[in-house]
């Protein structure tokens, strides 16, 4: 629904200005993650908005200025709540900063954008405004990222134990639109950074015992590839990527959110920003083991509380393989804290070989939690709360009250069962073939690593596994919106090609209209 306000309504609060007209403000999305807005056309001089109000406070709409028949491009970077008309605040607090980009360009090249126009003369400035479209005189790109894995699971404390660090991974695509379209990794490069998440201070103990977990000593903030809360992309093959962010699920203001956003930002060689977009790089801490661990559950019977969920599982997995354990021996997990499972216990997430006589982490976890037949997926894996699974794909999403995890996986004893048989986790998982067939088989290759259409990912259509479009969590869907209008996976050809296309599916002829249909 489009909002108008009567810019003599406005007037009042201007005080002294002379404009008239409307003022439209156009939401680009449910999010309202861009705003753009236009004056409407009216017969008083010299009546042009000059700035435009946004949601946008990073890399806003690019507003172009013509005078005497030549545009001067320029970025809105910080907004206010309204517009301003001939530089005075309509309403609210507002602080702006306008980057001009260099060079004119003739009036004839102003490609697509909305024309503000009005019935000054030819020598006064008009505007064009180009939300997430192409500069005149720049190549248009798309720009999409994902998540690797669609969910990341952390540790809430490193004291005693750790299973996995922070390390999100960030991979985004660009692709230079055309017949045929190309994915690009030179000429441009890319930035990212948290959303209101820019300081990990009391948010986590991960940095007091990195060193003794993993044997670094890491400044604060920094995360054990090196990366932190920002920084640069690097080129991996096709693709853009920046590993073992360390975002945590909590914001600057220690409000708890597993589906933290990353602003990516593309520039040109000169430093112009090009276009951005938003990826969600989800991370939990919600691994329920006080289900069972707490004090008085079950898994307490034969030891004595230790006073935290995390000792109680080291003293529980010592009365089993302790210096006194009843099924084999060995030392003290409780005696060496912090403890890494992954030193004795081989992980593949974390490319530690282990112990060749004890079973990996992913077999001993579901192998030994499968002999209970209340535990479920959401009690190690989050999790009630944040629903790590949330694609809306049907048969893929939620059956009834619990996640449809069995689907591509079996259940838990079958996780553990085809481990046993030789599958290796995290290496090898369920494929898109399962139960799209072969024209959607992606080989030896993880669905996550795997390329189809002209070079795209896969994900950069259909986004992170767990997390297919459409998802739940709405904070997934802004870039399918923000591409073509739909939370749906990236089925509209001219998001990529600047020509209609024969067809409709990349995907061959396997899928019908019915199985195509998303719920």
């Amino acid at each position: 629904m489009n909002h108008h306000f009567n810019i003599r309504t406005i007037k009042h609060l201007c005080r002294g200005t002379d404009a008239c007209g409307e003022l439209e403000i156009m939401p680009q999305n449910r999010e309202g993650i861009s705003y753009v807005a236009r004056q409407l056309p009216n017969n008083r001089k010299h009546a042009f908005v000059r700035r435009f109000n946004t949601a946008v406070f990073q890399g806003g709409p690019i507003m172009k200025q013509r005078k005497n028949g030549h545009f001067r491009t320029f970025q809105l970077l910080f907004a206010s709540s309204f517009a301003t008309i001939n530089g005075k605040v309509c309403g609210g607090l507002a602080i702006f900063l306008l980057i001009m980009f260099c060079g004119h360009y003739p009036a004839e090249s102003a490609g697509r954008g909305e024309i503000i126009t009005g019935t000054s003369s030819s020598s006064s400035p008009q505007s064009v405004l180009y939300p997430n479209a192409a500069l005149p005189g720049f190549a248009d790109y798309v720009v999409i990222g994902w998540n690797d894995l669609g969910m990341h699971c952390i540790n809430s404390g490193y004291k005693e134990m750790a299973l996995l660090p922070p390390f999100n991974n960030l991979w985004v695509q660009v692709i230079l639109r055309g017949d045929p379209p190309k994915v690009i990794t030179s000429g441009v490069s890319l930035e990212y950074s948290i959303a209101n998440n820019t300081k990990v201070t009391g948010k986590t103990d991960f940095w007091t015992y990195a060193p003794q977990l993993f044997g670094i000593s890491l400044p604060l903030g920094v995360g054990l590839t090196g990366n932190g809360l920002s920084g640069k992309l690097k080129v991996v093959g096709n693709h853009f990527e920046a590993t073992g962010i360390p975002v945590l699920p909590y914001d600057d203001k220690m409000n708890w959110n597993p589906f933290q956003v990353a602003n990516i930002k593309l520039r040109s060689t000169s430093g112009r920003l090009i276009k951005t977009t938003q990826v969600v790089l989800p991370v939990s801490d919600e691994i329920n083991c006080a289900k069972c661990h707490a004090a008085g559950m079950d898994a307490t019977a034969n030891i004595t509380d230790t006073g935290t969920v995390e000792g109680n599982i080291l003293a529980a997995h010592d009365y089993y393989h302790g210096p006194a354990g009843i099924s084999s021996r060995g030392q003290s997990l409780y005696d060496n804290r912090p403890v890494l499972c992954a030193n004795c216990h081989a992980s593949n997430a974390l490319g530690k070989p282990g112990d060749p006589a004890n079973k990996s982490v992913s077999e001993a976890m579901h192998g030994w939690h499968s002999r209970f037949p209340d535990a479920g997926c959401y009690d190690c894996h989050p999790g009630a709360l944040t629903q790590c699974l949330r694609t809306s794909v049907g048969g893929m999403g939620y059956l009834g009250k619990t996640p449809s995890c069995p689907t591509c996986h079996g259940d838990i004893g079958q996780v553990a069962a085809s481990i046993s048989q030789g599958r290796q986790p995290w290496v090898q998982e369920p494929s898109c073939q399962q139960c799209h067939g072969t024209n959607a088989a992606t080989g030896s290759s993880l669905y996550r690593h795997s390329t189809g259409h002209g070079g795209v990912n896969c994900a950069a259509c259909h986004n992170s596994p767990h997390a297919w479009w459409p998802s739940k969590m709405w904070s997934d869907n802004t870039q399918p919106v923000k591409l073509q209008k739909k939370p749906y996976s990236i089925d509209k050809c001219t998001v990529c090609h600047t020509k209609t296309q024969q067809g409709d599916n990349p995907h061959v002829t396997y899928y019908t209209k019915s199985q195509s249909k998303i719920e």
